[in-house]
């Protein structure tokens, strides 16, 4: 279990980290055209992805521990940590919406 915890933590790291650098990596940006793309504020929503993905990243990671140490079973863990990752992502995704008016 730690292994796939581990695994789903570093992925997040390393994408917060790629879509910096490679903003095309931003589901549909790439899709987008020129003049579409400059209306949006590429930096601006690159930093905001990148602390989003390391800061799921790390808080996953971090859960696991943390219910580990509570003796709470690996199913319950998964669980438990796949709706937080959902929740946090679909309440980012409204933020997002509403800050770069995407």
């Amino acid at each position: 279990m730690i292994y796939s915890q581990l695994l789903i933590s570093f992925i997040l790291i390393i994408f917060g980290f790629l879509v910096k650098k490679y903003p095309d990596l931003i589901a549909g940006y790439n899709t987008l055209s020129h003049s579409e793309k400059e209306k949006i504020d590429t930096k601006g929503l690159a930093s905001f992805l990148q602390r989003l993905l390391i800061g799921l990243g790390v808080f996953c990671l971090f859960t696991y521990l943390l219910l580990k140490i509570c003796n709470v079973n690996d199913n319950s863990i998964l669980y438990i940590n796949s709706a937080l990752l959902i929740s946090v992502l679909i309440i980012n995704h409204f933020i997002a919406n509403k800050r770069f008016k995407l």
